[in-house]
């Protein structure tokens, strides 16, 4: 298990949980933007970049081989750390390889279908809200919110308003999903800190029972 990598997802959704006092979690307010959203939405994405460089080099090394790696520019280069992937490098490997754009989660903290609890309840009976991070990926064209992120990087005063509630929810999505890819056997096997399903739970995969009272495991 990639500990770091849980930790810092973990304080990002407590910051994201922390949000939710001042606004209310509803697709009515998804255009809302604000300074709190600007920098949340930063750290996330940079830490999403972070976290695609890591995830694309560590299958490399596992002997994993990309479906479309010898589209990717200078890729062996990239693996070598001479250079680093880009965006559009992300969705060519871990689109091809891993069907991201149909991945779907659970945003449990959902207005009209808020789960306080996600493990006391049966995986199957939560059916909300659901949030598909990299659906824009299916298409071949880059995710709203990472476009968004961009644009903040460079010029945060003058694209504030890019930075909404939506994009802070697609964003982390974006992050677990891979959190979960990365860290499939620990997800499987119910090790995972129970405390990492509080803002979102997976419908990519199949409940397996639990390996004690509240912890899932899943197949």
């Amino acid at each position: 298990m990639k500990h770091h990598d849980i930790q810092y997802f973990l304080s990002l959704q407590d910051r994201f949980v922390d949000l939710l006092k001042y606004i209310t979690c509803h697709e009515k307010n998804f255009s809302c933007y604000s300074v709190k959203n600007e920098s949340l939405i930063v750290d996330i994405c940079s830490f999403f970049d972070s976290l695609c460089q890591t995830y694309i080099r560590d299958l490399n090394s596992s002997g994993h081989i990309f479906i479309n790696q010898i589209n990717v520019r200078s890729f062996l280069g990239k693996i070598q750390k001479k250079s680093n992937f880009d965006a559009g490098d992300y969705r060519k490997l871990l689109e091809g390889d891993l069907n991201l754009s149909i991945k779907a989660v659970n945003l449990n903290l959902y207005e009209d279908h808020l789960i306080i609890d996600p493990l006391g309840y049966h995986p199957n009976e939560i059916d909300g809200y659901q949030v598909v991070p990299f659906k824009e990926w299916g298409t071949g064209t880059q995710t709203k919110w990472w476009d968004s992120f961009t644009k903040l990087k460079h010029n945060r005063v003058l694209n504030h308003r890019e930075a909404t509630l939506r994009n802070v929810v697609f964003s982390l999505a974006a992050i677990f999903v891979i959190l979960c890819l990365e860290n499939e056997a620990a997800f499987m096997e119910g090790t995972i800190p129970p405390i990492i399903y509080r803002a979102f739970l997976p419908k990519f995969w199949k409940f397996h029972g639990r390996r004690m009272p509240g912890i899932i495991m899943w197949k």
